[in-house]
């Protein structure tokens, strides 16, 4: 018998070795390729899709639908349930009652009768506010003639303006404190309106040249009836300088526009009046 050599019995074992882990995986029972696929750079799949022809698997085994498919699906199955929904969800009538109560009573001090003619009264007019045409800076002041907190929700303005008239509309509660005020502008925007002071509404659209230099009428109302109007003619005019009514002056006088005169005090670098204060810097002649 003839002893092979170290080199043939090194081969020999090899060819052994090789041949057993033929039959082994021979008898694999899962002759799948590897569960990770591969991007053509060699990295794992993350970011990217993987090809085609490549299984995806969730996390439970389960191959998922496409996208598209789920989105069909979620689209068919979706449903609002309206009992959980805040906003169908009817209104509480023991809370709905206390809040209408709360409205109704307003601030303390609140006036006990709702708007009427002669609570409110124009008593200012930016009219020029710069030179020319296209000024945004224009602004009308109203103030409470009440010695209660008012509520001016309902109030509707109107100012003609060749065949246009402008509009404003208070549609939620506004709260005007006794003898207190608020002005309507051209615009809302403080870099626009040079930056008036307290509480201050917008004509609707911001367009400008509301207030004509050669005169208008101004009208306050509600749906049931005029608060106040004001017709002013041409005036002599200041750029930059309200026309107010002075405070120690009878308001029966506020037809007289020789009482009406400008502003001497100042609410912003260039420019005169007294927005939302009181028209003290003019004296009734």
């Amino acid at each position: 018998m003839r002893i092979a050599s170290g080199r043939g019995m090194r081969s020999a074992l090899s060819w052994l070795l090789v041949s057993l882990v033929a039959i082994a995986c021979t008898g694999s029972a899962d002759p799948s390729p590897p569960a990770v696929a591969f991007s053509d750079d060699g990295g794992a799949f993350g970011q990217g899709a993987p090809p085609a022809d490549t299984p995806i698997v969730d996390n439970d085994g389960a191959s998922p639908s496409p996208p598209e498919a789920d989105d069909a699906a979620d689209a068919s199955t979706s449903t609002v349930d309206d009992s959980t929904d805040e906003r169908a969800m009817p209104a509480n009538e023991e809370t709905a009652s206390a809040g209408e109560r709360a409205i109704d009573a307003g601030p303390e001090g609140a006036c006990t009768e709702p708007l009427g003619p002669g609570n409110l009264a124009i008593d200012e007019l930016m009219i020029e506010s710069v030179a020319g045409v296209g000024d945004n800076g224009q602004w009308i002041e109203v103030q409470s003639t009440l010695d209660c907190a008012l509520n001016v929700r309902g109030l509707h303005g109107e100012c003609p303006r060749g065949g246009k008239v402008a509009t404003f509309d208070v549609t939620e509660d506004l709260w005007i404190p006794p003898r207190g005020t608020f002005v309507i502008a051209d615009s809302s925007v403080p870099a626009i309106n040079h930056h008036l002071p307290g509480s201050v509404l917008a004509w609707f659209g911001h367009r400008g040249d509301i207030l004509r230099k050669k005169g208008t009428t101004i009208t306050l109302s509600t749906r049931d009836a005029v608060i106040d109007s004001v017709t002013y003619p041409a005036l002599p005019l200041s750029v930059g300088t309200s026309l107010a009514f002075p405070s120690d002056c009878d308001p029966s006088l506020r037809s007289n526009w020789a009482q009406w005169q400008l502003s001497a005090a100042s609410w912003f670098p260039g420019f005169s009046g007294t927005p939302n204060a009181p028209n003290t810097d003019v004296n009734c002649r």
